[in-house]
This record gives C-alpha cells, structure tokens and sequence, in this order.
C-alpha cells in the first residue's frame, strides 16, 4: 500500500487517550518516587511500563476501536470483505494467518468475476470474490451458482447474502461450499460456475484451489447397523471448527430402503453437552448395486465438540423414505389399492365421481394404527394427493414440481369421514379463485387420473427416536495448505 494511503488511514485512527494517558502517567509517577531514592537512571521497572503503554496502544486502538481494525483489515483487503460479511469465523482464521489467498478471474458479458481470498472451517469452503463492471446503483445484488456444473464432491450453500457494494463501485461477495474436510488433497480444485449476477445471466467458470488446516477430530467406529440393518453408518468422524463442528460420514442403504436419506439432526455427549444442527446436506452419492446405495453426508453443528467428550449419542430422523408414484385414471375399475414397501402402510381408493367443476374422491388409508393418528396427520397425508391429464403426468419428471399450468392439480380439500377406520374424502376444486393458473382448464374424465407418491404414506407409520451412541476418540488431522 503506498505511504500517503498508509497515512489517511492511520490519521483516522481513534486513539484511546484515557487509557494511553492513564498507563502514562502511572509510570512517570512511578519512575519519579523511584528516582527519590536512588540516583541511578534506569531501573528494572522502565521496560515493564513500556510495554504495558505498547499493549494499550495495540489491543485497545487496533482490536476493540474499528478504526485501527478497519486499516489492519485493508493490509490486505480481504480483511474488510469478512468485517462486511459480520463473517467473525473468516476473521478469527485472517487474523491467525489460515486465510489463503487465491488470484483467479474470469470475465463474461463483460463483467469480471475476481476470486482472492479461501479458508476452510468446520467442513466449509468459504470463498470472497469482487465483481467488476456491473454498472447499477443497488447497494445488493444476487447472484446464483449453478449446481449442475460441480463436482459431487463440493455442494455449494444455497445460502448467501448476496453481492454489496464497496465505495469504488465494485461488489464483493462470498460463496460457502460444503465438503468434507478430511479428504482434501494437496493440489486439488473445485469447480464453481456462477451463472447469473442480478438479472445478467453469463458463464463465470473457475477452477479453485481448496485448503486445509489442522484440526482436531474425534474418530468413532467404522459400522453402525440402524433398523435390523436397513441402514448402516460408516467412517463417522467429528472435527471441531472455530465456532461450530461437523459431523462427517457415510450411510449406506439396503433394499427398501435403497433411495431413502437419514440424517442426524443433533447430538449429546457423555458430559451432558447438547449440540443442535445448524445445516445439513448430502455429498457424493455411489449406487454399489441394484440393492444398495451409499451416500456421504455432513452436519453442521452449533458449537465445537468438547475434547473431554469419549462418547456422542446421534439423534436421527429419516428424512426420505422413498417409493413409488402411482397414476389412477379416473375411469379404473374400483376399488384399487396399493401399500408402501417400508411399512405397509396402504390406500384403498373405493369410489370416484364428478360433480360440476370438482371431482370427488371416497378412499382409505390401511394397515394404520387408529389409535396412534389424529385427524390433522391423516388430513396432511390425504391433501398430497394430485390430479392431473394422464399423458402429461407420465411425461413429467416430478408432477409435484415440474407441472404444466392448466393440466395439474397438487392437492385437494381432504377431511376424514371416520378417524377409527381411517376413512377419507378428498375434494379437487377445478376453479382456484385465489390464482387462476392453477386451475384446470381442460378437464376431461376420461383422460384424468389421481397422482399418489406413496413415500407421504409412510408419514402414518408410528415413528421413533432413532439413537446412535457411539465411542470416540481424539485425533488430529494432517494440514493441506
């Protein structure tokens, strides 16, 4: 930085006069009645006093006055882009030197996209990056990066901020990937691609250097069967960030369960420390077999695990469980039933009728405990039921989320007709006065049909706390900077 910027900065620096006059004054005095009893000049006291004034000058004036921080924090810049962010993580690793910094651009529709800063905590990759030659006069910007083009590896946060401005007209961002720490490898990349800056959609393609730092984890064991070997955890590690921890590991899932996801969703140790999930998500999925699929998961915790900890209880929830989606034309010969491969939990459609511009439908849910269900859940399950043109039906992905407007109904007025033996009506209004298109515009009975996703009916399935306990270990990882 050169000498007269060094200068205006330093010159709005608010000196705390009290303090500093105070540690002053204290030491004149000391050094004087010092000198009333002994001639010689310097005593062992003099370099003590000096540095207690340095310390004042240093702590108060550069880390609890933001003047001083905000100088610091220009030495490199990178600094002031965690103050803007109120990153305090980003800030705590700048200050002790784990900040790596990073010197890649790219450039598209004429806009340049320069990444300069990285760390990693706590299972995230967190990247500071300026946007140039975006001409507005918003303060915030969004931006978007696009989750196809990246590695399974790194699933970037669908959580960010967004772009803010800087005083030269320049925007800084940051970008937080999640990844799992203890298999990064020296030298290796990862992809980003930020596919649209406010409204400018463009291709801001980076290749970016990753980066470790020693850490502490706590190793478990290798296998844990859940639900007579439905699921089975593997490899569980915990490492311990600045402000939080994550719990890193492997699930594989078996037959029925083949496409379900589990997820911890908090914690207890033996010394009674609760830790709650902060966010969680999936990284690399295999398909070991027809059977069998292992996924690599991650979760986020509030706090760092206390290193005193030799055993962690998981509290987990199934998160997924997955079957199959059923379309019933609306002339099928009734009744039809069908029931779920998890629990058997099933849905016997008896009778199905138009009545002006609304079909009604009469069914049941079996293999249910009546005695365990409210009319609230089965209602909630009930209105998951769809109704829509067959053809299109079966040409969409997902009807419940890639549907045509006109052709699809997502739910329906349910209510229960009789809570012990768990019977249902369900009402599809053709006509949605509150937004018009949703409504269906070309209804035909012969060419309807319902829509059920039978994984909602495994939400009537008597569900337990699932726990896990497990021993630990302390380890310490090796550093890839």
């Amino acid at each position: 930085m050169e000498q007269k910027e060094m200068k205006k900065l330093y010159e709005k620096i608010d000196v705390p006069k009290i303090e500093l006059t105070s540690a002053i004054r204290q030491a004149i005095g000391d050094v004087k009645a010092e000198k009333k009893r002994r001639w010689f000049t310097w005593n062992w006291r003099m370099p003590i006093y000096s540095v207690i004034v340095l310390i004042v000058l240093y702590f108060s004036s550069g880390f609890l006055f933001p003047s001083l921080n905000t100088a610091m924090a220009r030495v490199p810049f990178v600094g002031q882009f965690y103050m803007m962010f109120h990153d305090k993580v980003g800030m705590s690793l700048f200050h002790s030197d784990l900040v790596k910094h990073v010197n890649e651009e790219a450039e598209s529709r004429g806009i340049t996209v320069k990444v300069n800063s990285v760390y990693y905590d706590a299972g995230r990759l967190v990247y500071t990056f300026t946007v140039e030659n975006f001409n507005t006069k918003e303060d915030f910007i969004p931006f978007r990066i696009d989750k196809d083009h990246i590695d399974e590896n790194f699933q970037p946060s669908e959580d960010n901020e967004g772009l803010k401005k800087l005083k030269d007209g320049r925007y800084v961002g940051q970008m937080e990937v999640y990844t799992n720490g203890k298999m990064i490898k020296q030298g290796q990349k990862a992809p980003l691609v930020i596919s649209k800056i406010g409204d400018i959609v463009g291709n801001w393609r980076f290749e970016l250097p990753v980066v470790n730092q020693k850490t502490t984890l706590l190793a478990g064991q290798k296998n844990v069967s859940i639900l007579n070997g439905r699921y089975q955890l593997r490899d569980i590690k915990v490492e311990n960030g600045v402000n939080s921890s994550v719990i890193q590991y492997a699930i594989d899932y078996h037959g029925v369960a083949k496409d379900d996801e589990v997820l911890i969703d908090r914690m207890r140790d033996n010394l009674g420390n609760e830790y709650r999930l902060e966010r969680g998500t999936t990284l690399e999925r295999k398909q070991l077999s027809n059977k069998k699929t292992r996924i690599n998961h991650m979760t986020i915790l509030n706090q760092p695990i206390d290193p005193k900890a030799t055993k962690l209880t998981f509290f987990t929830s199934l998160w997924v469980e997955h079957e199959e989606s059923k379309i019933i034309p609306l002339q099928t010969k009734l009744p039809v039933q069908l029931k779920t491969k998890h629990y058997g939990i099933g849905i016997k459609i008896n009778k199905i009728e138009q009545k002006g511009r609304s079909v009604i439908v009469d069914y049941q849910f079996t293999g249910v405990d009546g005695g365990e269900l409210d009319k609230d859940r089965l209602k909630n399950v009930g209105e998951f039921i769809g109704l829509g043109d067959v053809e299109k039906l079966k040409s969409w992905k997902n009807p419940e989320v890639d549907y045509e407007n006109g052709y699809y109904l997502k739910g329906n007025n349910a209510k229960v007709t009789n809570v012990k033996t768990a019977s249902m009506q369900s009402t599809f209004e053709f006509d949605v006065k509150e937004l018009d298109n949703l409504s269906l515009n070309h209804f035909s009975f012969k060419d309807y049909g319902l829509y059920l996703d039978l994984s909602n009916l495994n939400q009537l399935a008597p569900h337990k706390d699932i726990t896990v306990t497990i021993p630990v270990k302390k380890e310490t990882s090796k550093a890839s900077r």
